[in-house]
């Protein structure tokens, strides 16, 4: 039996199962709240794995980023751990157009995770990256879904890596989210420090 196409939009357009507004997906679920609830597991299942893998010699890449989606992500949709072919835009924000998303990453991968240390020697120094990679992962927004769990999942593991507790990121969206929107918002002039005030708040 031939897969469907699920990064192909549906005859009106759409890249939701018909008639519902969840995307397209393996399993053919049609509720929201059970979507949400299988994508919370599988990054759950994904941050555990990826956790009890780590070590001071893993290498923080692109690949190692959409590896973790794709962990995650698997079951559900078959785009997982690939970069989007659509564009998207959230909350007034209009992320990388998906012509550049391999470009975006390559520069981002060289700029930002290559430079991460292994070891820091201050609590601080290891905050200002973990807040300066999430906001540049965020705004290229490389993948279809998942891009905000995948970037959390990931900055806990950079903490976890140099030897740091992970970032509490359980009341992360009630307590926090409009001030994190207006971080992204200053992220795009290279101003890191609200998003920096954000993390430091959660650790």
């Amino acid at each position: 039996m031939k897969k469907r196409e699920y990064d192909v939009p549906n005859y009106d357009g759409s890249y939701i199962e018909i008639g519902t507004d969840v995307l397209r997906n393996k399993l053919g679920i049609k509720d929201d709240y059970q979507m949400q609830a299988e994508e919370s597991l599988g990054f759950a299942m994904a941050y555990k794995y990826f956790s009890e893998n780590l070590s001071k010699r893993t290498r923080f890449t692109v690949r190692y980023i959409c590896n973790i989606h794709k962990k995650a992500l698997d079951h559900i949709y078959y785009f997982a751990g690939k970069y989007r072919r659509v564009d998207l835009s959230k909350a007034g924000h209009n992320f990388f157009p998906c012509p550049y998303i391999h470009t975006a990453m390559a520069f981002f991968e060289n700029e930002y995770l290559v430079k991460l240390p292994v070891n820091y020697l201050s609590k601080a120094k290891l905050i200002e990256d973990v807040a300066i990679t999430h906001v540049e992962f965020i705004h290229i927004h490389p993948f279809r879904e998942g891009n905000g769990r995948a970037s959390r999942v990931f900055a806990n593991l950079i903490c976890e890596r140099a030897g740091f507790k992970a970032i509490n990121f359980e009341n992360f969206r009630r307590n926090y989210y409009e001030k994190y929107i207006e971080a992204l918002n200053s992220g795009d002039n290279k101003d890191y420090m609200p998003m920096i005030k954000i993390i430091e708040g959660l650790m």
